[in-house]
Formats: C-alpha cells, sequence, structure tokens
C-alpha cells in the first residue's frame, strides 16, 4: 500500500463541487482505495514547509474523484 496527498473533489450539497487535501491509499495496482480526514498541522515550522511542498505537489496533479473509491471509505 502507498499513500500520497492529494487533492480530492466532493460533490457539495448546495450543488458544484467542493476540494479537500487528504491523505490518499492506493491498492497495489495504484487505484485509490482510502482517504484520510483533512488536515493542516505540523510540530515545527520545518514540518509545515514540508507540508506546503507536499500540497503543492499535490495541486499540480489531476484531482482524485470521490467516485474514485466506490463506496466512500475514511482510512
Amino acid at each position: 500500500m502507498t499513500w500520497n496527498h492529494r487533492l480530492v473533489r466532493f460533490k457539495s450539497p448546495e450543488g458544484g463541487y467542493r476540494y479537500e487535501f487528504k491523505e490518499v491509499y492506493y491498492h497495489d495496482d495504484g487505484t485509490p482505495m482510502a482517504y484520510g480526514d483533512p488536515f493542516l498541522w505540523g510540530d515545527t515550522i520545518a514540518e509545515m514547509q514540508e507540508l506546503a511542498d507536499q500540497l503543492a505537489v499535490a495541486a499540480a496533479k489531476p484531482s482524485v474523484y470521490e467516485e474514485d473509491f466506490g463506496e466512500s471509505y475514511d482510512a
């Protein structure tokens, strides 16, 4: 199993969509299987900078859609 930070698109109850940065976990074949709660925290400034760098990488990738997980699974 692998994971990375990704933007996940969800349908909004008001219509349209919303996006959340999440940890996304993958099956061995690379398909998404679970995601964690949204987060933005760190214990040090260095950790926050590392997170900011990881989020920049995630924002540059295509969004993962809620439907990609089949039934919604939280990690």
